[in-house]
């Protein structure tokens, strides 16, 4: 059996390719029931279920897993560091996918900005009195909860429950709520910017998968400064952009 760490577009698009090839020794996971609502198109076995280290080790002794395929989120770090040692301890084949960063378009803008961690970027945002718009998910909501401009702080989020919940939770207005599913083209981005009438992009280097290009594009578009939260650095065992690449280890059952 082989074990697809799931719940991106990415890992969507390669069990496509996997069940077009009529291919299905696989069982997946996702972090969320949001993540596994999205497969259940699929004729495939999904577990919602996030693990610990030993719970990976469990799972793989479970279902004789025997080739990690990690398709997980670029910025679910522990997931993948988890995942990699496992893969050694257990002697097992771990291949990532990783999305191509679009660092290089932009690196002579002078209304992008850097950061390396979620504290950087809400000291900076902190005393601005201007409309900003926060693209970085869920499960970074609680950082902006004590801003003191934080009336002037939208969040753009995913429809589900517990997002809303926790936006909730942090006492953050309805008013700065837009629950959307993405990704979006560059003309809803610039509707969305110019309606709120945004100054500055929160955003994280999803990728060309994740509508990145089209988002930072958008607001440049408009004057507005884009302030990006970088990838976690992690040194993978093997990586690969392509998803073909990934497939055609797949398919060779040797690997």
């Amino acid at each position: 059996m082989d074990w697809i760490i799931g719940g991106t577009k990415d890992s969507r698009d390669f069990i496509e390719s996997i069940l077009k090839q009529n291919k299905n020794n696989i069982i997946v996971t996702t972090a969320t029931p949001y993540g596994k609502k999205l497969l259940e198109e699929y004729p495939i076995d999904v577990i919602v279920k996030p693990m610990d280290i030993d719970e990976m080790r469990d799972f793989i002794k479970k279902y004789s897993i025997k080739r990690i395929f990690d398709f997980s989120h670029p910025y679910a770090q522990e997931v993948s560091k988890n995942a990699m040692d496992i893969s050694k301890g257990v002697n097992i084949l771990y291949y990532r996918f990783e999305r191509k960063n679009l660092e290089n378009s932009f690196s002579d803008n002078k209304n992008i900005f850097y950061f390396t961690d979620i504290f950087e970027i809400t000291n900076f945002i902190s005393n601005l009195n201007k409309n900003i718009l926060v693209t970085l998910g869920s499960n970074t909501i609680e950082k902006f909860k004590n801003l003191p401009n934080l009336k002037n702080i939208y969040f753009r989020i995913l429809p589900t429950t517990s997002a809303l919940g926790k936006l909730e939770e942090c006492g953050i207005m309805a008013k700065n709520i837009i629950a959307l599913q993405g990704p979006f083209s560059y003309d809803f981005n610039l509707a969305i910017l110019k309606n709120y009438k945004i100054d500055y992009l929160v955003t994280k280097e999803s990728g060309t998968t994740g509508g990145e290009l089209e988002k930072i594009k958008s607001a440049l578009d408009i004057g507005a400064k884009v302030l990006i939260l970088r990838r976690p650095a992690i040194q993978y065992p093997w990586v690969s952009s392509n998803i073909e690449e990934i497939l055609k280890i797949y398919l060779d059952e040797r690997n």
